[in-house]
């Protein structure tokens, strides 16, 4: 009988720390600052099209709080995960995964649409005016990259 308790409490400690193990993979997120005067919604690419858009820039704040902006009827990025809620205010910091960031290349395009042109402007009419800002972050050789968002004063790309 003793043997029997013996095993039961050794079974339940093991199981009980093996419970505990984290799981090995993190997840690193590049941070960046939006040094402009512009509320903007920030995509990321691995290709310089804006069309190729595959990942949203999601700020570092409570953006469930929005301070009143009508962000109704937004929608950009067709056919992507887009969340309307995801605008970067200005001098605020942002972030994306990482491991998105540069996978498998050195250079990562940002589409930044301005969240007035956003609010006026349908998706297609954004596109073919570029109503966008076009901003391109190259990694050098020790894996610097250029972290502040700036001269988003014109409209055209």
């Amino acid at each position: 009988m003793s043997k029997i308790n013996l095993f039961v409490c050794i079974s339940i400690v093991i199981c009980s720390l093996s419970s505990c193990i984290p799981i090995g993979h993190t997840r690193v997120l590049a941070v960046f600052k939006n040094c402009t005067n512009d509320t903007v919604y920030i995509g990321a690419s691995h290709y310089d099209n804006i069309d190729s858009v595959s990942e949203q820039v999601s700020p570092h704040y409570n953006f469930v709080a929005n301070n009143g902006l009508d962000i109704s009827n937004i929608s950009l990025w067709e056919g992507t995960y887009f969340r309307s809620d995801n605008f970067i205010y200005p001098d605020s910091l942002c972030s994306i995964d990482a491991d998105y960031l540069f996978h498998d290349t050195d250079t990562c395009y940002f589409f930044l649409i301005k969240w007035e042109n956003a609010k006026g402007f349908s998706w297609d009419e954004i596109r073919t005016k570029k109503l966008f800002r076009r901003w391109i972050v190259t990694r050098d050789k020790e894996g610097r990259f250029d972290r502040h968002i700036r001269n988003l004063n014109t409209n055209k790309n």
